[in-house]
């Protein structure tokens, strides 16, 4: 029963890390096995003394903790004939494979755990920016809304400016009928009245060049007295309506030039109002042109960070693939020597991986785009080796989005270092780096236009500054 429970209670000494199982290939999965074995083989010799509370009948039945074997194995091991014993070699045996169990495990998950932390670290990263940028996004769909609806505003406004512009064209139109109505009657009247001062003074001259003599002729006609009056009387009564119609012409004249006036003052004040219009109306139509642009733009920044917000899910979805790949490649790796050197105590000591200006710094924003840069971007020529800042060991090669080729290093303790944008690499995952030692070679892979190395700085899932780190 004992080989039995013991092969079972062996098997569940494979490791089994954080992130599933591990070979059991590995180091501490054989020294598992081997713990094991050693405890089965310790306790199949026979105990020399019987326990007195067995001899008494006092013991208290063992709780089940693992699942006996069949029937059939029992007495296999002469045991059988002292169940309490059987029972605590049972337990014991259990307790010796979990104790190696307890003792193999954690370090392999922990030492998984600790490889993994820089991608997992870098994708809660990109999870922060892809909600980032969906809140700018959502800020940008406001402020598009609200240019709608001021859009829809000015058009409205410009509508209106347009119906009191027609109207005031109406009006233009029907003042400068109007007026010219006025000069045609008032051209008119001047024409009779030329007529009527032509017939006048025809007649003044008539009267005139007669003179006295038409008078001379009545006195000396011999006519009577009476038919004499009523004559003159005749002539002045000519007289008069012909000077009564001169001047009531002359007073349509008049009445013609002020009223022309008049309509000449509405029609310069309707002009007025027109202009004020048209700049009105083109300041209008201004704001809409710019709300227009505004808006367009706004579609533009939407459909780039879109598009960005779309690169981001697609890059989490490497991440969260290269984490797998990490978790898998990760357990087959022996743990890591024991360093002297602590990483921290490196701090303000280290060299940088490229000597050369610092093109982009840890926290300013990058160009065209709402992203921050999470490291600092270092200006090399192409091929110029990049140097690791400290020891440690190689847990990622590859290439990344917007990364380009990087390699990532981990130095213990929880802290990790990335090398970005490289042209190649010295290195593999697994290799064991030195302070100083080339691990990549400066490029611009990833798409970017200028030639140089990344450097990111790690503690976790936390990026840091690395200027108060690098030396100098």
């Amino acid at each position: 029963m004992n080989s039995c429970i013991c092969s079972r209670l062996m098997a569940c000494t494979v490791p089994v890390g954080r992130f599933g199982p591990v070979n059991s290939r590995s180091r501490d999965a054989q020294a598992a096995r081997r713990a094991a074995i050693i405890a089965y083989r310790a306790l199949r010799s026979p105990p020399k003394a019987t326990n007195d509370r067995v001899n008494r009948g006092q013991a208290r039945p063992a709780r089940a903790v693992i699942t006996t074997c069949p029937a059939s194995h029992a007495g296999h091991d002469g045991l059988a004939a002292d169940p309490y014993t059987s029972r605590m070699r049972v337990v014991v045996l259990a307790g010796v494979c979990l104790l190696a169990f307890a003792v193999a495990s954690p370090g392999l998950a922990q030492s998984g755990d600790a490889r993994s932390q820089s991608t997992r670290a870098e994708l809660d990263a990109l999870r922060d920016r892809i909600d980032n940028v969906r809140q700018q996004i959502a800020q940008d769909k406001s402020q598009r809304s609200d240019l709608s609806s001021r859009l829809a505003q000015a058009e409205a406004d410009i509508s209106a400016a347009s119906k009191r512009l027609r109207e005031l064209d109406d009006k233009i139109a029907e003042a400068r009928e109007r007026v010219a109505d006025l000069t045609r009657r008032r051209d008119r009247e001047r024409r009779d009245l030329g007529k009527q001062l032509d017939v006048l003074r025809e007649q003044v001259r008539a009267a005139h060049a007669s003179g006295q003599m038409d008078k001379m002729r009545l006195l000396l006609s011999g006519q009577s007295p009476e038919k004499l009056g009523r004559m003159l009387v005749y002539y002045e009564y000519f007289a008069n309506a012909r000077t009564e119609q001169v001047t009531a012409l002359r007073s349509a004249l008049a009445d013609l030039a002020v009223r022309q006036n008049a309509l000449e003052n509405e029609q310069d004040e309707l002009t007025r109002q027109r202009e004020a219009r048209e700049s009105t109306l083109a300041s209008l139509k201004a704001n809409q042109a710019e709300r227009e642009q505004a808006i367009a733009t706004l579609d533009s920044q939407l459909s780039n960070k879109q598009a960005t917000l779309s690169e981001m899910k697609a890059d989490e979805q490497r991440l969260r693939s290269l984490m797998g790949r990490l978790r898998n490649q990760l357990s087959d790796l022996p743990p890591e020597p024991a360093d002297d050197t602590a990483f921290g105590q490196l701090k303000g000591r280290m060299q940088p991986p490229v000597d050369g200006p610092v093109l982009a710094r840890f926290g300013t924003t990058k160009a065209g785009g709402p992203l921050k840069w999470q490291g600092e971007w270092l200006g090399a020529a192409a091929g110029t080796p990049v140097r690791a800042v400290a020891p440690g060991r190689v847990v990622y090669v590859g290439y990344m989005h917007r990364y380009g080729l990087i390699v990532v290093v981990d130095h213990g303790n929880d802290y990790y270092t990335l090398y970005g944008h490289a042209e190649s690499t010295y290195v593999e995952v697994g290799d064991r780096v030195e302070q100083g030692q080339a691990v990549a070679k400066a490029g611009h892979s990833g798409g970017h236009s200028q030639d140089g190395a990344y450097f990111e700085l790690r503690r976790g899932r936390t990026p840091i500054n690395p200027a108060s780190w690098l030396a100098g």
